[in-house]
């Protein structure tokens, strides 16, 4: 539902008392350009996303003519929101505790905003400029930076360590080295193109991207996506999480030098990828998903052979995640360690597997479902202790979920077609949500005159990394790969 407020200050505030009421999360907060219905142009507006009651996501939308009231102190999970509506739009938002920029570095003009000025020759500032870290005093304090740069192929990050010896007192994160813009990219584009724009933005969930931003544009040209559609949806979005998890469980086992399951795993992730490639023609599910439905389909003839080998993937996993879970050596690596409480994951509005390893049953798939997910039940497992091993406990557990869920639509796959027109024109917005690898993926898209105008990706790995510094502290600083890959956030998906 939204809901749109003729004045500023009343729909910030509007916004606020909802989100100090009882079982509300915030879910986003972003900008907007558009004419509004009194039909002036240039009209910037704040919107908040509120998930109300874990049932019913709400958005309070307004214009805005000048500072608005900050929510961080209401609700910390704002902090990073209300700087990228600063960065983006130029919106100051009073009363905010650290009105640093977030996605701009030293190089960066003042006053120049991407989503409301023109960026196409923004001049390289050369100067002195720093970013201000928080610098921790006390004897025997050495600050360690990390990155951004690192070992490997991943993307950059610059983690600047507080220690004591080798234990971690506080943790500093900066990210948006690769910053893509991936939101202004949106403004102009066909409706068909966007979906390639989306598959870009976080690689490794390419899939889940495709299939939140295809069902905002369904949502919002009321287009019917076909029951046999919606169930390959389904196989690929679970597909996708059972790689990631499986990938991720191996690479934990990887940091903690345990080398066999770690390649063994990898393998398991490879047959599933060779079982996509065979009888979708993708390895990682890219062009599957479109407005309407989807490219491919799967012919009944091969159902049976295909569910084979889901289910022997998943079979060697559970084999291996025993011997994982039973190996003392694993278990004094990954108990007890980056515990992340579960009162800050939820001032933190923390999603996905890390939410529900420190206690918080939390699941798009169950909570909002679209698509074929209506249909189902889905089981959300959950641990209280909020540490690696709980992290990867619900990984494991995930695996096996996904797989039943394969099987189950496999078993009563709908006949019909799999693709139906999009219309070529249109006037609308609405939202859609994804339960991706990661947790709660969010698109909201407005389309004028066939066209994004705006697209705002709500990513779990934005809302999640301000959550990985405080699991830190009281750990070894030799624990942080372990510790970071039991969130598994990403780089790109954060820096969309």
């Amino acid at each position: 539902m939204t809901e749109t407020v003729p004045n500023n200050e009343t729909g910030v505030s509007r916004a606020l008392d909802l989100l100090r009421s009882a079982n509300t999360r915030l879910v986003s907060i972003f900008g907007s350009i558009d004419s509004g219905s009194t039909g002036d142009s240039g009209v910037r507006r704040v919107h908040h996303l509120i998930d109300v009651n874990g049932r019913e996501y709400r958005m309070l939308s307004s214009p805005v003519t000048g500072p608005i009231p900050s929510a961080t102190e209401v609700t910390p999970a704002a902090a990073w929101y209300e700087r990228e509506l600063h960065d983006q739009y130029g919106i100051e938002c009073d009363g905010h505790p650290d009105p640093r920029p977030l996605l701009f570095h030293e190089n960066w003009p003042e006053n120049v905003h991407p989503m409301i000025n023109d960026v196409s020759h923004v001049p390289w500032i050369n100067d002195e400029g720093q970013y201000r870290f928080l610098r921790v005093q006390g004897n025997g304090v050495c600050e360690v930076p990390v990155g951004p740069i690192h070992a490997g192929i991943i993307e950059p990050g610059h983690f600047r360590f507080s220690v004591v010896g080798d234990t971690v007192l506080h943790l500093e994160l900066r990210h948006f080295y690769t910053h893509k813009g991936t939101e202004k990219l949106f403004e102009n584009a066909p409706l068909m193109d966007g979906v390639m724009i989306a598959e870009s933005v976080s690689g490794d969930n390419c899939f889940s991207h495709a299939v939140a931003y295809c069902q905002a544009i369904e949502t919002a040209l009321a287009i019917s996506v076909p029951p046999r559609a919606q169930a390959i949806r389904l196989i690929g979005l679970e597909l996708e999480r059972m790689m990631a998890h499986i990938a991720d469980v191996g690479a934990l086992c990887g940091d903690v030098g345990f080398s066999v399951p770690a390649a063994y795993t990898a393998g398991i992730k490879e047959s599933l990828l060779q079982a996509s490639t065979r009888y979708f023609g993708t390895r990682f599910w890219r062009g599957m998903a479109v407005p309407g439905g989807v490219t491919r389909d799967l012919a009944s003839a091969e159902t049976g052979e295909f569910g084979r080998m889901v289910t022997a993937a998943a079979r060697d996993f559970a084999r291996m995640a025993r011997l994982i879970l039973h190996t003392s050596s694993v278990q004094n690596r990954f108990e007890s360690t980056g515990i992340l409480t579960a009162e800050i994951a939820r001032q933190l509005a923390v999603v996905g597997p890390a939410a529900r390893a420190s206690g918080i049953r939390i699941d798009v798939r169950r909570d909002h479902p679209s698509g074929r997910y209506r249909n189902l039940n889905v089981d959300v497992p959950q641990y209280k202790y909020g540490d690696v091993l709980a992290r990867a406990r619900v990984r494991i557990d995930e695996t096996a979920i996904s797989t039943g869920l394969i099987l189950e639509t496999l078993k009563d796959l709908p006949a019909g077609s799999v693709l139906v027109p999009v219309p070529p024109s249109g006037n609308a917005e609405a939202l859609s949500a994804v339960e991706s690898p990661r947790g709660e993926l969010l698109y909201w898209v407005r389309i004028r005159d066939g066209k994004i105008a705006r697209c705002h990706i709500k990513s779990p790995s934005f809302q999640n990394w301000p959550a990985l510094p405080l699991a830190m502290p009281g750990n070894i600083i030799a624990d942080f790969p372990l510790i970071n890959k039991s969130f598994n956030l990403s780089y790109s998906g954060c820096d969309r």
